[in-house]
């Protein structure tokens, strides 16, 4: 049977980044568990001052997954977590461009061979 793995965030972590959110970026994360069909679907909305949940939230988080694997509810809390810092961080892993670099223009690029002389 799969042991655990003892580098997973727990609930302490969780807290961490959630007081680290509010130090930093004056963010409170709420966090929302539903059924749909067969997945389980976790919101994380966090949400600047006044700090309700009826308002607008400012970044939104989204972890889904099939019910016959479930995960460690404290990972998927972290992980909403730690997406919403990097949206308030500027973008962060969610904001690559993906595919090939491309010009100035939009084209891609292509390699060029080099002239020795």
């Amino acid at each position: 049977m799969p042991q655990p793995t003892k580098n997973n965030p727990d609930w302490i972590d969780l807290a961490n980044i959630q007081g680290a959110l509010g130090e930093e970026y004056k963010l409170v994360v709420y966090f929302t568990t539903r059924l749909r069909g067969d997945r389980v679907e976790t919101i994380g909305k966090a949400y600047g001052a006044p700090y309700v949940a009826e308002g607008t939230p400012q970044y939104v988080a989204l972890v889904s997954f099939p019910m016959q694997h479930p995960k460690d509810m404290v990972v998927t809390f972290y992980t909403l977590c730690w997406d919403i810092w990097c949206q308030a961080d500027g973008g962060g892993a969610t904001a690559a461009r993906r595919g090939a670099p491309t010009t100035w223009r939009g084209y891609p690029e292509t390699p060029r061979r080099r002239r020795l002389n």
